[in-house]
């Protein structure tokens, strides 16, 4: 539920702005993290998620009688007519309220399925009629999966074409008709067309020169998050772009994958990283999030198979897809956009959180979330200079990912 209001955020919300340097390492991820036995994770995970009391799963562990704290609550809660309300119904109606209508179809039927959620929400024009109702738009990149109609509402918001790139969202303005200049006739002066003739030889700009070797600089081998980029070392990550959708399509490593979203966001939280911080830094770091499922799920082998072949790393591999991006977000960002988040780092905004009717905990939210947004353009001039002369080259590979790989969300401009 929460990424789902992240994309709305994300797309529509007003950010405002906290100091930087209390964040310098929040969202940094760290590969070499001792990987837990994923087994007993689950089932701790699913005992701690759960209402139900598993020490009567099975018939002959049933007791004769309950125990005695649980018939003192059933019989609590049985005599009162009180409805249990959820912490957060408030804050999601609000936030239903300002999401584009679109988006309710992938969000209603899992709203359906969550306990103690009142009529206000369940009853929501848009979202009432989504009750086991089962999307009519769904992404071609996923809509050939057999079988689809029966994955847990859960899942319906990664069906969504926005989500990968597609549909209203993500269609392209119609360029305005641009009105023809009348044509200014020059007249050449033959003494400046001699001159040029001398200083540069035509045979450097006709059509069958070879021209001279581009200098792209050299390969970085074993880098890490530090290491700038070299126009050899993007060349080479774009180079493994379509070998990983490839990936992604064997043996449903996609929905596999998407569902160890919630151990990892566990496992975080276990270890003292806050739940929000969990998923923010996933969004920052989307590169280095794919490469800890891969580890996670045991995958290294067959993933090195992949990028193994330009002399990556799994680790190195990661860190320059993660860099090349940000510096591939600055690149293609106009300058207002990138005026907006220089703003956002000097404090422009950081003030206004006072004035607007925020709880502490709302407020502490929206300062981790413009704290992550300011990062998904951290670069620096090295980074941009090797990723300048290959942008096209890269936003054209970078389409076959989408806006998902191996259920991480990549946002690209």
């Amino acid at each position: 539920m929460r990424f789902i209001f992240f994309i709305f955020f994300y797309f529509f919300a007003i950010p405002s702005f906290a100091q930087l340097k209390n964040y310098d390492n929040t969202f940094d991820i760290d590969l070499s993290e001792n990987i837990p036995a994923l087994w007993k994770l689950e089932r701790e995970y699913k005992n701690s998620n759960s209402d139900y009391d598993w020490r009567y799963d099975l018939s002959w562990n049933m007791p004769t009688a309950f125990d005695t704290d649980f018939k003192k609550d059933i019989t609590y809660f049985g005599s009162i007519e009180k409805r249990l309300q959820n912490a957060d119904e408030e804050s999601i109606y609000q936030d239903l309220k300002r999401m584009p209508k679109d988006f309710y179809p992938y969000i209603g039927p899992m709203l359906h399925s969550v306990r103690g959620l009142s009529g206000k929400i369940l009853d929501m024009p848009g979202i009432k009629e989504t009750k086991n109702q089962f999307p009519t738009r769904i992404a071609s990149k996923v809509q050939n999966i057999p079988n689809l109609r029966f994955v847990s509402p859960e899942l319906y918001l990664y069906l969504m074409p926005e989500l990968w790139g597609e549909g209203i969202f993500n269609r392209e303005k119609p360029q305005k008709r641009q009105h023809l200049e009348k044509t200014v006739r020059v007249k050449i002066n033959p003494e400046f067309i001699e001159r040029i003739k001398n200083n540069v030889s035509i045979d450097d700009y006709s059509r069958f020169s070879q021209g001279k070797k581009q200098n792209i600089g050299i390969r970085h081998y074993n880098a890490d998050k530090n290491t700038p980029l070299s126009q050899a070392d993007v060349v080479a990550f774009i180079s493994t772009l379509n070998r990983l959708d490839d990936f992604r399509k064997q043996n449903d490593y996609e929905f596999r994958f998407m569902m160890l979203d919630n151990l990892l966001q566990y496992w975080d939280e276990k270890n003292g990283i806050p739940r929000d911080i969990a998923f923010l830094r996933t969004i920052v770091n989307p590169c280095q999030t794919v490469a800890r499922k891969i580890k996670w799920s045991n995958k290294r082998t067959e993933f090195q198979q992949v990028i193994g072949n330009e002399g990556f790393g799994i680790d190195d591999w990661a860190y320059t897809c993660d860099k090349t991006i940000k510096a591939y977000r600055v690149t293609s960002s106009t300058l207002s956009d990138i005026g907006m988040i220089r703003l956002f780092k000097k404090g422009f905004a950081y003030q206004q959180l006072r004035y607007m009717n925020f709880t502490a905990q709302e407020r502490k939210q929206q300062k981790d979330f413009i704290e992550a947004t300011i990062r998904l353009y951290e670069t620096t001039p090295e980074n941009i200079d090797a990723v300048q002369p290959v942008t096209e080259k890269l936003k054209k590979e970078l389409r076959k990912i989408g806006t998902h790989y191996l259920g991480t969300p990549i946002i690209l401009p």
